[in-house]
């Protein structure tokens, strides 16, 4: 029986604010890494949600941090290239080439930096939520980030919030683009589960 998003979303509310899970508890010698998927359509619910329980754990004094990926990129861009040069460089050579510039500027490891940068100024982070990620694509794939991350968060326990689909291997964005396989997140909150 499949799991409505409401109720997984109900779940994560619980699931994130539990001691073990902010600890990293139980899972060995794994990395914290989870990933909330869900149908792209659902998109602004899921953005509302991710607000709430923000609050709400600042409320119980867990400092969570929030990372918007595509907010992320378009700082970095502003910081190399002006808006101006964008739209010249996209009338003379066009979006792919435009595109493919961007990614260039927009390295894994130039993000991952800029990451860990908003992590050193927000103090004792014990929880971060990456969002935008399907905003921030096709100029970020999500798994390179998540490979990247691994060294800088250590044992702070990262949710990707992932509009698309997650099986423990395989990405798929908006449920249409293989993103890659990656085997080091584990699904939070499966959709089949017992009724009890």
């Amino acid at each position: 029986m499949e799991m409505k998003l409401e109720k997984r979303l109900e779940l994560l509310k619980q699931k994130v604010q539990e001691d073990d899970f902010l600890s990293a508890r139980g899972l060995g010698n794994e990395i914290p890494f989870w990933i909330f998927d869900y149908p792209p359509e659902k998109e602004l619910l899921v953005r509302e949600t991710i607000d709430k329980m923000t609050l709400s754990l600042k409320n119980r004094s867990v400092n969570v941090l929030v990372i918007d990926l595509y907010e992320i990129c378009l700082k970095l861009l502003e910081t190399k290239i002006s808006a101006d040069k964008i739209f010249e460089f996209e009338n003379k050579k066009g979006s792919d080439e435009l595109i493919n510039k961007l990614k260039i500027m927009l390295k894994p490891e130039t993000i991952k930096r800029a990451i860990q940068k908003k992590m050193e100024s927000g103090g004792n982070i014990q929880l971060m939520f990456l969002t935008g990620v399907g905003k921030a694509w096709p100029l970020v794939r999500s798994h390179s980030i998540l490979n990247n991350l691994q060294p800088v968060l250590g044992n702070v326990p990262l949710v990707t919030f992932y509009p698309g689909e997650y099986d423990n291997h395989e990405l798929s964005l908006f449920g249409k683009f293989k993103d890659a396989n990656y085997y080091r997140a584990f699904r939070l909150i499966n959709e089949k589960t017992s009724e009890n």
